[in-house]
Parts: structure tokens; sequence; C-alpha cells
């Protein structure tokens, strides 16, 4: 057995953590525009099918982990499934109230800035991971690196001649013979 090799069910597992992850923004983004503006939300699940682990909050939000980890949704008061699809006779069911808290009674722009939310807060979640890595890791190869400069040297310019200026350091670099 190789020693190199993650194997195939701790890539499956690595998938499902970084799958449920970006699901998990994905759908915060849904869920916490949805609630600036005011829509009440029924449901937050992560996974399809049937709920393994669930609570409701004091908003009446049921939070979820369903059997089937492959995506997730927001549920918003006044859907007739996942899919965020209304109720054909929605309009006579609803009391003014209801209709003031339900996603399908907002107005066009509140709508797509909520359906939006999601796929931006995915964009801003991958901006900050990058930020991280960049950060706790940073370039894999350094700048004296790639332009060839010997350790003692670093630190007065190339061939031990100081350096004031990066257009200076460049000037030098230029007139430098190649090893």
């Amino acid at each position: 057995m190789e020693t190199g090799n993650p194997g195939l069910i701790f890539t499956i597992i690595s998938f499902l953590i970084a799958l449920t992850i970006l699901v998990f923004v994905h759908e915060w983004g849904h869920y916490i525009v949805a609630r600036l503006f005011k829509v009440r939300v029924d449901v937050f699940s992560i996974g399809f099918g049937r709920e393994i682990y669930g609570r409701t909050d004091k908003n009446g939000t049921r939070w979820k982990f369903s059997i089937l980890p492959l995506g997730g949704y927001v549920k918003f008061y006044g859907d007739a499934n996942q899919t965020s699809q209304g109720t054909p006779d929605l309009d006579s069911q609803m009391s003014d109230e209801e209709k003031a808290v339900c996603f399908h009674y907002k107005p066009v722009g509140q709508r797509a800035a909520i359906v939006a939310a999601g796929p931006v807060i995915n964009f801003l979640f991958a901006i900050l991971i990058y930020f991280g890595l960049f950060v706790s890791i940073g370039q894999p190869v350094q700048p004296a690196i790639i332009a060839d400069v010997q350790p003692i040297c670093r630190r007065r310019g190339l061939d031990c001649r100081p350096v004031i200026r990066f257009c200076l350091w460049r000037a030098i670099r230029s007139r430098t013979p190649a090893p």
C-alpha cells in the first residue's frame, strides 16, 4: 500500500466536508439577506431527504442536517417546495401579516437580493479563503529566489553593492553578467 495516497474513503469524506461548508455558506447568504428583509424562513437544511438532526430556533426556523449531504436549501414562508415555488392559491390563504413576511410578496429588488446573496457570499468566502492562505502560507516562490539573489547579498544588493531603490536594483541586475 502506498503511503502518499490518502485513499478513496478519505478523499470522499474530505469532499463531503468541503461541500458541506460551501453549501452552508451559500445557504447562509440567502438566509441572512432574507432575515434582513424580514422574510420568515421556515427551514435551513444542509442536505436533502430524511432529517438526521435538527432544532428549531426562537424565530421558528428549523435548522437541520439531512441524509444526503450533496446540497441544501432555505425554505421561505409560503413556499410549496424546496425550489421556492408558491402554492397556486397563495393569495387567498394569507392574511396581511403573513404576506408581510412571505418571500413571494416582497418587492422584486428584495427578492433578487435574496436570490443573489448565495452566490455573492460564496464569492466573498473564496476571497477570504485565498487571503487566509496567502497570509498564513505566503507565496510558494520568493522574489529573491526568482531573481537568483545569493543569500549573503539579499540585505545589501547584487554583488553585495548597496541598493537604495528598486529601480536601481533592476539596473544593477540587468548589468550583472550571468554566472
